[in-house]
C-alpha cells in the first residue's frame, strides 16, 4: 500500500544515515575472517518496498551485512504488492525469492501452500529473541502449534485524516463512524469549487480493499464463522459495500486509488483513507514534493507545500459502527525451503543482522511513521524517534507512542476475535474484495448482487479451519 518517489534531499538523507552505519559495520568488518570456501552464497530477497530510495536503503544494509560476511551476496528485487498475489507456487524455482518482505497476510497465505521453511522461521524468531516483540504481533503471523510462518518486521496503522479546520469551520464531528463519515463527504463535497469530500479506492487494487475493510469491520463484518461458515452475504455486508459507493460520489473523479493523496496535500480534500505512511507527507516539504506537482491528475495545478496542513489534520484511527475497528496490517519476511544447509544458515544471519537495533531502526527509518516497530526495545529507544529527515520532532511524543502502540489492537479478516482465519488471506490473495468493489461501482452488479458473488467465490476455496491465538 501507499508509495512514493522521494526528492534528492531525502536521497541525501537516508545516504549520510546508511554511511554511519556502514563506517561502523566495516570496522567490524576487518577482523571477521572470510569463509573458507571461494564460492560466494547469493541469497535472493524480494520485497514489495518497491520505491527507488526504499530500495536503496534495503541495498545498503544488504552490502553493510556482506561487507561482515563477504561469503554471503544479497540480491535484493522488488516486485509490486499487487503482483505478490499472483506469485503461485516458486519453490523450486532458480529465481524465487529466499526472502519474501511483503504484508503478512500474503506470508499466511503462501505458508498455508507450504511454501516457506516454518521450523527454520521459528528458529530465526528465536535468534532475535521472541520477548523482543511486542505483545500480540508473533501470534499475529502464528499456525495453530503456534509457529510463526513470517517473522513481523514492521507495521503501520490505518486511518481517516482530515482537515480539522474545515470540520470545524462546518460544525461537523470528528469522522469516527460510518454516518458521520458520509455526513462529512456530503458536507464538504463542493467540486464546483475544486474540493472533495473524501479518498477511496475505485479500481481493483489492494487499497480498495483496506478501505472496504476499515469500514466492514466497524459493521461487524465477518467473512467466516469459528466453524467455517460463509458468514459475508450478510446484511451488514450489503449495508457496507452500499456506503462504499455512495461514497464513492464523494472521491476525486476517476479511477482513485492511494495516489489520490495528491488531492489532499494540494488542499482540495477534506478526508482520506491512509495509512501512517502519510506522517512524512504532512511534515517534511521534501517528502510532499512529489504530491505537489500538476503530473498525477488533470484536476490539480500543482502547488506549494502548506506548513500549516499537519496542525490542520486530524485522525481518527478507530471507526465505531456496531463495534469499534482499528485496521492495520504487519509486514513480514517468509523463508522460503532452500535445498542446502549454507543458504539455510546465510539467510539465518542475515535475518539476525537486520534485527540489530541499529540496522533495524535503518529499515524503519526508510519511512518514518510509516513503519512502525514491532521490537518492544527499539519501540522504546530514544534512537527510534531521532530519525534524519525529523519527521518524528514534528510530532508530540505521546502522539508518537499511542500510534505505535496501536499496532497491538489492529484487526482483519484474518484476525477477529483472538482467532487467526488462515481462509481470510487466501480470500485477500485471491483479490476477491477487490472485484467485488470495482464490479459494484461499475453499476455492474448491485451491492447484494456483489456481496452474494463474493461469498459464492468464498465458499468454493473450501475451509482449513480456525486458529486460536490465545
Amino acid at each position: 500500500m501507499f508509495t512514493r518517489n522521494k526528492t534528492p534531499t531525502t536521497h541525501h538523507a537516508i545516504r549520510t544515515a546508511m554511511a554511519c552505519v556502514m563506517l561502523g559495520l566495516l570496522a567490524m568488518a576487518v577482523s571477521r575472517p572470510v569463509h573458507a570456501e571461494n564460492t560466494v552464497c547469493t541469497l535472493n530477497l524480494w520485497t514489495t518496498e518497491t520505491q527507488p530510495e526504499r530500495m536503496a536503503t534495503i541495498r545498503y544494509l544488504a552490502q553493510a551485512f556482506s561487507a561482515i560476511n563477504p561469503d554471503i551476496h544479497i540480491d535484493v528485487t522488488g516486485i509490486d504488492e499487487n503482483a505478490v498475489r499472483h506469485m503461485g507456487d516458486m519453490a523450486g524455482q532458480e529465481m524465487a525469492p529466499d526472502i519474501l518482505a511483503c504484508e503478512s497476510g500474503m506470508i499466511m497465505a503462501m505458508a498455508c501452500k507450504g511454501q516457506f521453511d516454518l521450523r527454520l522461521t521459528g528458529t530465526m524468531v528465536r535468534d532475535i529473541g521472541i520477548n523482543r516483540f511486542s505483545k500480540g504481533i508473533l501470534q499475529r503471523v502464528s499456525n495453530s502449534r503456534s509457529t510463526p510462518c513470517g517473522i513481523p518486521i514492521s507495521g503501520w496503522v490505518q486511518g481517516i485524516w482530515y482537515r480539522k479546520d474545515w470540520f470545524e469551520k462546518a460544525g461537523l464531528a470528528a469522522p469516527d463512524t460510518p454516518e458521520r463519515i458520509l455526513a462529512a463527504a456530503k458536507t464538504l463535497h463542493d467540486p464546483a469549487n475544486d474540493r472533495y469530500g473524501i479518498l477511496l479506492g475505485k479500481r481493483e487494487d489492494v487499497y480498495a480493499e483496506q478501505v472496504f475493510t476499515h469500514l466492514a469491520l466497524a459493521n461487524g463484518v465477518e467473512e467466516y464463522s469459528p466453524d467455517g461458515r460463509v458468514l459475508f452475504d450478510s446484511p451488514e455486508a450489503v449495508n457496507t459495500l452500499r456506503l462504499y459507493r455512495e461514497l464513492a460520489n464523494y472521491s476525486p473523479p476517476g479511477p482513485q486509488y492511494w495516489r489520490g493523496r495528491d488531492f489532499y496535500l494540494q488542499g482540495k480534500l477534506a478526508m482520506m483513507f491512509y495509512s501512517t505512511f502519510i506522517m512524512d507527507d504532512l511534515a517534511l516539504p521534501t517528502i510532499a514534493a512529489d504530491s505537489l506537482t500538476p503530473d498525477n491528475f488533470p484536476e490539480l495545478g500543482g502547488s506549494d507545500f502548506d506548513p500549516a496542513l499537519l496542525g490542520n489534520t486530524g485522525m481518527v484511527s478507530v471507526i465505531t459502527g456496531a463495534r469499534p475497528a482499528s485496521y492495520g496490517v504487519i509486514q513480514a519476511l517468509g523463508i522460503a525451503t532452500m535445498n542446502n544447509e549454507r543458504k539455510r544458515q546465510a539467510a539465518r544471519r542475515f535475518v539476525r543482522f537486520l534485527y540489530r537495533p541499529d540496522a533495524y531502526i535503518t529499515w524503519l527509518h526508510m519511512v518514518p511513521g510509516g513503519m512502525l516497530p514491532v521490537l518492544r526495545d527499539v519501540a522504546n529507544s530514544k534512537d527510534f524517534y531521532r530519525d534524519t529527515q525529523g519527521v518524528f520532532r514534528r510530532y508530540t511524543h505521546s502522539h508518537m507512542r499511542q500510534i505505535v502502540a496501536g499496532l497491538g489492537s489492529i484487526e482483519s479478516f484474518g484476525l477477529r476475535n483472538g482467532l487467526i482465519v488462515p481462509q481470510a488471506f487466501e480470500v485477500s490473495a485471491e483479490g476477491i474484495l477487490p472485484a467485488m468493489i470495482t464490479r459494484c461501482l461499475s453499476r455492474e452488479l448491485s451491492p447484494r448482487q456483489a456481496v452474494q458473488w463474493a461469498a459464492g467465490c468464498m465458499r468454493e476455496m473450501g475451509w482449513s479451519g480456525s486458529i486460536s491465538v490465545h
